[in-house]
């Protein structure tokens, strides 16, 4: 018998340093299973094995294979993670270095599991919130280019054998669904550039930040914004603060899970007010970020110490918030969609047929 056979899948991608596509799922889905395997009594460098084993050939078995690896070479995990930053946040580095210093590796990789699968849990509710609304965005998008582009052309043959007059909104029917009968081509040109265009404004520092501040003011969707970033916010930051960093590099790693510029020039900011010495609390009044409620969390947090219970409460807090607010606001949205399918394609039905109304009133006088 082969007793090298077990091991074949980690040797092979340590060996071939590839790793494919991994998804946050992924990533903890290795968190979850090294967890369990060092409290069972394994130890690191078996536990990366067995989970190489287990996965195979895939992007999870490429990436535990890589750093089993890295194990055997004497390195530590923290600094295996950090031979792949393309795979794992800073976050997540800087708190199994810190696990691994104070000898609690096995609870923050469980803390870090728990953290990952809830991001994956979060934003698969929020894609399974926006399907419904996309499909009948989708749905009213290739109604109206159905009708221009297949139905409206066969009335347009029939009028223009037909010896009549034709109302105003039938000439412009007939002429917008010729023009994109003819100039198609150049149409999806056009959107191809402007969605490169938009793209590459988004890019540009000095338009994102404008976007990113304006975007806050917004009147609903302002706060539907702020409270899934508070929500990732806090929730990073009770993560750190529990596994023992310092509430410094907590809010400097924690300001860079925010996809908002603005928002994360404010976190920004307050860790240049901790670092002179200034209490968290006081610098946070005035931001558009920490309303009333967070600031009196940590204000009373910060007197009794239990800055990481209460940023943990306050991220649970603003993500069911989050929750609410997008059910609210996507109630809105569904039958306005509906509303305007049943307009575009009514007022282009009346459009085509107002010709053959009108002469059967002729007729019939």
């Amino acid at each position: 018998m082969d007793v090298t056979t077990p091991d074949k899948p980690a040797q092979d991608a340590t060996r071939s340093g590839r790793i494919g596509r991994l998804t946050t799922r992924d990533v903890a889905a290795l968190m979850v299973q090294l967890s369990d395997l060092l409290d069972a009594g394994c130890s690191l460098a078996r536990a990366l094995e067995a989970v190489a084993r287990q996965a195979g050939d895939s992007p999870l078995g490429a990436l535990a294979g890589r750093l089993h690896g890295e194990i055997v070479a004497g390195r530590s995990l923290a600094e295996a993670m950090g031979s792949l930053r393309a795979h794992f946040s800073e976050v997540q580095i800087a708190m199994v270095r810190a696990a691994e210093t104070g000898g609690f590796l096995q609870q923050t990789l469980s803390n870090l599991a728990q953290h990952a699968s809830q991001q994956v849990a979060a934003a698969r509710q929020i894609r399974g919130k926006l399907a419904y609304p996309g499909v009948l965005a989708i749905t009213a998008v290739a109604s109206v280019v159905f009708l221009l582009t297949f139905v409206v052309p066969r009335f347009t043959e029939i009028y223009r054998t037909a010896e009549q007059n034709l109302p105003g909104p039938t000439q412009l029917l007939l002429a917008v669904s010729g023009f994109i009968a003819g100039y198609w081509v150049w149409l999806l040109v056009a959107v191809v550039a402007l969605a490169l265009a938009v793209r590459a404004m988004f890019r540009w520092p000095a338009f994102r930040s404008r976007w990113d501040a304006a975007v806050l003011r917004a009147p609903v969707v302002g706060r539907v914004l702020r409270d899934w970033e508070m929500s990732r916010f806090a929730g990073t930051m009770a993560l750190l603060l529990t596994g023992g960093a310092a509430v410094l590099s907590s809010l400097r790693m924690a300001a860079g899970v925010l996809a908002n510029s603005a928002l994360r020039r404010e976190v920004e900011a307050l860790a240049r007010a901790v670092e002179s010495g200034e209490p968290l609390s006081g610098t946070m009044k005035g931001s558009r970020f920490f309303d009333a409620t967070a600031i009196e969390m940590i204000v009373v947090s910060e007197a009794t110490g239990r800055l990481a219970g209460a940023m943990d409460r306050l991220s649970h807090q603003r993500r069911r918030d989050f929750q609410l607010r997008v059910d609210t606001l996507l109630s809105l949205v569904e039958p306005v969609i509906i509303l305007l399918i049943g307009l575009v394609v009514g007022l282009t039905v009346v459009a085509l047929l107002l010709p053959v109304l009108m002469m059967n009133t002729l007729v019939g006088g």
